[in-house]
């Protein structure tokens, strides 16, 4: 009777520690689910954004400061001349036109150009600082103005001899006048300088 009651006790204690166990093992299990689904969902979250800031933010930080850039420090008739200069070499100087300078006070007006620089070439005969000195560079602020401006040049070249020839050489918005004074010959090498320009 004794033992008898002994092992009922053992064998419901054994029972009911199974029961314990398998609730248990039951609880991780369920809570682990939730605990894991939302650190699924939470890592994710910071993992992706933490991989996407540094992806995206490095790649366009190069592409932005590129065209930035380019925006600060946009094609000067100064820049173009001294370029020019490097490859011909009959030309003796440059200078830049200011409002200072300017005879014509075009520099900055409405149409007219942005920029420019007097070339000074020993093949032409002229000392003056325009394009019967040599040559002279026009940067525009839009293609469609230097267009037009290079149509009114040759309109009034063809006019007649009170007008001083010239050659021209239009390249995006900058125009390049050479004086007629100098050679077919001596036209070609600022041709080439000019065609080999990085103007960008």
């Amino acid at each position: 009777m004794h033992k008898g009651s002994i092992a009922g006790l053992l064998l419901i204690g054994s029972l009911g520690l199974a029961g314990c166990s398998s609730e248990a093992a039951k609880q991780p299990v369920s809570a682990a689910s939730p605990s894991v689904s939302a650190s699924a969902k939470t890592t994710p979250a910071p993992s992706s954004t933490g991989t996407a800031s540094p992806a995206t933010t490095p790649a366009p930080a190069p592409k932005t400061s590129a065209p930035a850039a380019d925006a600060a420090l946009p094609v000067t008739a100064i820049t173009v001349a001294q370029r020019l200069q490097a490859v011909v070499p009959t030309i003796t100087s440059v200078i830049e036109v200011t409002e200072a300078n300017d005879s014509t006070g075009s520099i900055g007006q409405p149409g007219k150009y942005t920029s420019a620089a007097w070339i000074a070439d020993t093949g032409a005969a002229a000392t003056e600082n325009s394009v019967v000195g040599g040559a002279v560079v026009e940067v525009f602020a839009s293609e469609v103005e230097a267009q037009a401006r290079l149509s009114a040049l040759q309109q009034h070249i063809a006019l007649g001899p009170a007008f001083n020839a010239e050659y021209h050489y239009l390249q995006g918005t900058v125009l390049l006048r050479v004086s007629g004074a100098l050679t077919p010959e001596q036209a070609a090498l600022y041709e080439q300088a000019f065609a080999g320009a990085t103007l960008e």
